[in-house]
């Protein structure tokens, strides 16, 4: 359920898995740099690598391969590699994001806190023409502590204006969820079915959709549970038009 009765101003998206379907390409670029010695960049590796800051998953990296490479190399090569795939267009979108994006910013105050780096978000942002969407974009290397800790969307909220109890996270991943919540939002999880986020993790989120079709559904449900009374039915889209 929502975490108070004030009403929805805010929804804050996540990026990569959320929006984008990056995962795949930061997999393959994960992949080539472990082969190069001979190693292995697992499913594991990378679904708990989701969502973190730069600084986190450049130590894990910089551990799990030995010392092979210092973390600032590692982060230099990821970032120019993710960079040449979004300028090249090889990052799809996920479906039913801009038609989310549009619904959502006819209505409230639209913002992003992702775990990437201020680079690539921007690098998607403008390959896929959203940049205009969102007021308000923060990094989670801007914070202290990376998802699952709630630090980047207590930032997003602070610099957008916002409650926590006014505020929709929309996520994919489990940190993602977690620091939602862990922040005092209400959290609407889309999850990606090849990287499932655990159990208790889906467990926390107020609603789960299937794709980014379903979310003005879900956000004007939430909406309406907001209200005084919390039962009352939710205004389609036809009926907001």
């Amino acid at each position: 359920m929502p975490n108070g009765a004030q009403m929805i101003q805010a929804v804050v998206f996540d990026l990569d898995g959320l929006l984008v379907d990056s995962e795949p390409v930061w997999f393959r670029a994960r992949t080539e740099m472990f082969q190069r010695f001979g190693l292995v960049w697992t499913d594991t590796d990378q679904r708990t690598q989701m969502g973190v800051s730069t600084a986190m998953w450049a130590a894990y990296i910089e551990k799990k391969l030995q010392g092979r490479m210092s973390s600032e190399a590692i982060v230099k090569e990821s970032l120019q590699w993710m960079v040449s795939h979004y300028q090249a267009g090889e990052v799809p979108t996920k479906p039913g994001a801009r038609e989310a994006l549009e619904y959502c910013a006819g209505r409230y105050k639209l913002a992003m806190a992702s775990g990437s780096p201020k680079l690539l978000i921007h690098a998607a942002l403008s390959g896929a023409n959203w940049r205009h969407f969102f007021s308000e974009i923060v990094s989670s290397d801007e914070v202290r502590h990376g998802k699952p800790a709630p630090d980047v969307y207590l930032e997003t909220m602070q610099r957008i204006g916002v409650a926590p109890t006014e505020t929709v996270v929309v996520e994919d991943s489990g940190g993602g969820i977690i620091a939602g919540k862990a922040a005092g939002a209400s959290v609407i999880a889309v999850p990606n079915p090849q990287m499932m986020p655990a159990p208790e993790a889906l467990r926390q989120a107020d609603a789960v959709i299937d794709s980014l079709f379903a979310l003005p559904r879900a956000v004007d449900e939430l909406m309406a549970k907001s209200l005084p009374g919390g039962d009352v039915a939710h205004e389609t889209r036809e009926d907001r038009k």
